[in-house]
Formats: structure tokens, sequence, C-alpha cells
């Protein structure tokens, strides 16, 4: 079962995230997001993550999630906006590792 999906919407690249992944998980996300951003002009596009289905971040998947940030910030989408549960930890690991990819237009809706 796929852990993530990956749509473009005008202006708009929309990745839903669900559950915990595995590595074989972010490998396959590494390659459907590069196919996606390959098709658009990211500095058009806002960056839309949907993790509200998405479990805590484990402490063996930290590191492999901020270089996702990092890729993100180096693709140079306009923007960059998470959307997630009430969720006190997930949201404290997910502004660490934004702030530490350096990505400072962060919005967490």
């Amino acid at each position: 079962m796929e852990k993530f999906s990956i749509n473009v919407s005008g202006d708009v690249l929309k990745i839903v995230l669900d559950g915990k992944f595995g590595d074989e998980d972010i490998a396959g996300f590494g390659a459907a997001y590069q196919q996606a951003v390959g098709k658009i002009n990211p500095a058009q596009v806002t960056l839309e993550l949907d993790a509200r289905n998405m479990g805590i971040i484990t402490p063996d998947k930290q590191e492999k999630l901020k270089g996702f940030f990092i890729l993100y910030k180096q693709t140079g989408f306009r923007k960059v906006a998470l959307r997630m549960e009430d969720s006190a930890i997930l949201s404290m690991q997910v502004r660490r590792l934004a702030k530490e990819a350096g990505i400072a237009d962060f919005e967490i809706k």
C-alpha cells in the first residue's frame, strides 16, 4: 500500500503522506517526487504537504525527512505549507527539521 500520493493541480503540488514511512517508502517517495517536479516550474508553485495521517517521526527517520526538507528548499517552491493534525510532538519535530533545513517561509495549517 502506498503511503503517499503526489498530484499537481494548477499552481499547487500536493503531497499526501499516510502512516509511518519505512526505507522503501522513502525511496519510492523520492522517485515519485522527482518525476512530479520535472513537470512543473517550482518557482510558480506552492508545495502543500498533507501530513494529517502521518505518524510521529522516529529518530532513525528524522535525518531522512530533514533531507527531504532540504530538497524542497533546493527545488525553489514559491511557498511550502504543511497540514497536520493537532499533534504537539509532530508539529515540534517538523518545525525543527524545516528550520534546520533552512526553510524560512514554512507555514503549518
